[in-house]
């Protein structure tokens, strides 16, 4: 099943990147720039299930994210304003997809509202035990995902 989990995990991850951003995925290794500031943004659901999520990406990324959003240039200031937002909308959709594709559409769920902070340090993105994760190059950027239920 966390086999599964893992797939399903890495195909919405895509799929919304490459639907909701015109943002593609690619297999070609993304190295990040020493110095990069890096973002971590935190959704959990509740409900017959529950589970969290929780996306690790670089500053630089979540700017490009937003401008392909608001279909802006990125060195637009509205794309640097915006682009907590543009992170926060990103994992609203990740984590109603993921619920949808785990879960079924029967039942009602809560999802909470994203929550994001800027880390001091470059994540160590190690496999947890028991959590499902994605790991994605995108436009030259590493990516993270990772899904844990909690019940």
């Amino acid at each position: 099943m966390q086999q599964q989990q893992t797939a399903t995990l890495t195909t919405i991850f895509s799929e919304v990147l490459a639907n909701l951003a015109f943002m593609f995925s690619d297999d070609e290794p993304a190295e990040t720039p020493p110095g990069e500031v890096w973002l971590e943004t935190t959704i959990g659901y509740q409900g017959p299930k529950s589970g969290n999520l929780c996306f690790w990406c670089t500053r630089s990324f979540s700017v490009l994210l937003a401008a392909n959003l608001l279909g802006i240039d990125p060195d637009d200031a509205d794309a640097e304003s915006k682009a907590d937002d543009a992170v926060k909308e990103f994992m609203n959709i990740i984590c109603g997809q993921l619920v949808t594709a785990l879960h079924g559409a029967e039942e009602v769920f809560q999802l909470s509202i994203p929550e994001i902070r800027e880390l001091p340090e470059s994540p160590e993105l190690l496999d947890e035990p028991g959590a499902e994760e994605s790991t994605l190059s995108v436009e030259g950027q590493r990516v993270h995902l990772a899904y844990a239920p909690t019940d």
